[in-house]
């Protein structure tokens, strides 16, 4: 059969059929079951199924969906509040004129910059081992916190990743006022929850996670957008409650993306049924 007009062949990404569920060569242009084009297959972006992937986790795994995400969040939340505290003591120590107050003004300073550098270098890696945790769970459909780790086996790539897009970022925001910069921006965010995904998948380094980033991307930039921008509005959704919200949303979020990343990188293995 791979004469015939079905086995064309032309580069794809490998995958299942989206009409028959046959695993795809990643050679041919159709299905050599169904006939249905593998090329629509593959740029096919299933947002609806892939939010439905992490509402079906978050239901059946709630006590670890809610319990890993914290990992990363109480830090941030506790040197936030930390560094809220510190800002106003500075204040008052820089304008109190004793040594005292200039040895404290230095101290707290000096803490606070620590603190700051150590979530830095820790929160990238951290990230990427919940990306870890979510993504055996959208295979297994069952999670665990054993590859809470799996982002410090790959911490250089990890960090130096996160921060360079983190960087870019900031160079789009100015832009956002006159509308070039929100694509730019989402763009940039889907490249870091791709590529952070990819590092601690198959064990990467960041050159490689940001070429299969970009790869994925191509063809769908648009729908990725979107769905990075759904992401992003629902986890935020949960700030208005307090943040206390953001314990069902965040985890929610990372297990769609997830599903969003299985699905992009050409995995056989369909994710696991509810």
């Amino acid at each position: 059969m791979q004469g015939g007009p079905d086995a064309e062949r032309q580069p794809t990404a490998a995958g299942r059929c989206a009409s028959c569920g046959a695993a795809l060569d990643a050679s041919f242009r159709h299905c050599p079951s169904c006939g249905h084009p593998a090329a629509q297959a593959a740029l096919d972006v299933d947002i609806a199924g892939w939010v439905k992937a992490g509402w079906n986790l978050f239901v059946n795994n709630i006590g670890l969906a809610i319990a890993i995400p914290l990992v990363l969040i109480a830090p941030v939340v506790a040197v936030g509040i930390f560094g809220y505290a510190g800002f106003i003591a500075l204040c008052f120590l820089g304008e109190a004129e004793s040594r005292a107050a200039t040895v404290g003004l230095i101290v707290l300073g000096a803490a606070l910059g620590l603190v700051f550098l150590v979530l830095g270098l820790l929160a990238p890696a951290l990230q990427a081992g919940i990306y870890a945790c979510f993504l055996d769970g959208i295979r297994t459909g069952r999670l665990r916190a054993t590859n809470l780790t799996a982002g410090f086996r790959q911490w250089w790539a990890c960090t130096w990743v996160f921060w360079l897009l983190t960087a870019a970022s900031s160079v789009c925001m100015p832009f956002v006022l006159i509308l070039i910069g929100i694509p730019a921006l989402y763009a940039v965010t889907a490249l870091l929850w791709l590529s952070l995904f990819h590092i601690v998948d198959r064990r990467q380094g960041g050159v490689e996670a940001l070429s299969f980033a970009w790869e994925a991307m191509r063809g769908r930039f648009w729908m990725v957008l979107l769905f990075t921008f759904l992401m992003h509005t629902l986890k935020n959704a949960g700030a208005s409650a307090m943040y206390v919200g953001m314990l069902i949303t965040v985890p929610i979020c990372v297990a769609a993306l997830a599903a969003g990343y299985h699905a992009m990188s050409g995995r056989q293995e369909p994710p696991a049924a509810s």
